[in-house]
């Protein structure tokens, strides 16, 4: 995962779990969790759990 990640453009993609790197501008919702976790919905309809550990692209995303 780690490769992959370093080669996609960060502007564009983001790690939101140990598992999982979404497109960013396919995210639809972001609902928080309580511990700093959360979840968020794709355009697609997918629902994917990130971590505490990689939230802040999604926060950066949505503050531009």
């Amino acid at each position: 995962m780690t490769s992959l990640e370093a080669r996609l453009p960060h502007a564009a993609f983001a790690r939101i779990h140990r598992a999982a790197i979404v497109r960013l501008d396919r995210l639809v919702e972001v609902r928080p969790g309580t511990h700093g976790d959360g979840s968020v919905r794709l355009a697609c309809g997918a629902e994917l759990r990130f971590s505490r550990r990689y939230r802040e692209p999604i926060d950066v995303y949505l503050t531009r």
